[in-house]
C-alpha cells in the first residue's frame, strides 16, 4: 500500500511558455514562478453568478484590497466562495420555512391487499444536509483565501522577530 503524500515528478507537466505563445494560449497573468508574489489588481465577478452572488463577490473583494491581497488570480475562488454564501442564504430560508424534519407516512398492506397499518416516519429534511456541506465548503473556502480569524492573525503578526542574542558577546 502506498504512503506519504505525493510522488515528486508527478502529475500533468507544465508546458513550455514558447510554445503555449506559438499556440495563442499564453496569458501572462497566469504565469507565476513558484515563491513569487501573484500580480495585484481588479477582480472581476465571473458572468455565471447571481446578482446576490455579485454583491457578496464585490464584498469579499473590497476585504481583500484593502489587506492589499486582490489579484485577479484569485476572481475564480471568490466567486466560489459568493456562490456557496449565497447558497447558505437560500438553504437557511428553506429550513426556516419549512422546517428541518418532514414527515413520511406509508401504508402496510397484507397479502390479500387489506390495510394493516400506517408506517409514520420523521427524517431531515434534504437542505439540512445541503446547508451542512455548504457551510463546510465556505469554511475552507474562507481559510483558503486567508479570510478567516486565525489568518488574521498570521497576517496581523507577519514574521517571528528574531531576539539578539544577550550572551553574544561572551
Amino acid at each position: 500500500m502506498a504512503r506519504g503524500g505525493s510522488r515528486s515528478g508527478a502529475g500533468r507537466k507544465r508546458k513550455d511558455p514558447a510554445l503555449k505563445e506559438a499556440m495563442g494560449t499564453y496569458r501572462a497573468d497566469r504565469d507565476a514562478k513558484v515563491n513569487e508574489d501573484v500580480p495585484l489588481g481588479p477582480m472581476i465577478a465571473p458572468l455565471h453568478l447571481s446578482e446576490i452572488a455579485r454583491q457578496h463577490f464585490a464584498n469579499i473583494a473590497g476585504i481583500l484590497e484593502v489587506q492589499k491581497r486582490a489579484s485577479p488570480h484569485y476572481a475564480e475562488h471568490v466567486g466560489l466562495l459568493a456562490l456557496r454564501l449565497e447558497q447558505i442564504a437560500m438553504y437557511q430560508a428553506v429550513i426556516e420555512m419549512e422546517g428541518c424534519t418532514f414527515t413520511t407516512q406509508s401504508v402496510m398492506t397484507t397479502k390479500d391487499g387489506s390495510m394493516s397499518a400506517i408506517k409514520i416516519m420523521k427524517r431531515a429534511h434534504p437542505a439540512v444536509a445541503m446547508l451542512d456541506a455548504a457551510l463546510r465548503h465556505a469554511q475552507s473556502l474562507l481559510g483558503d483565501l486567508m479570510l478567516n480569524p486565525s489568518a488574521a492573525l498570521k497576517l496581523a503578526t507577519g514574521h517571528k522577530q528574531v531576539e539578539e542574542d544577550l550572551y553574544a558577546e561572551f
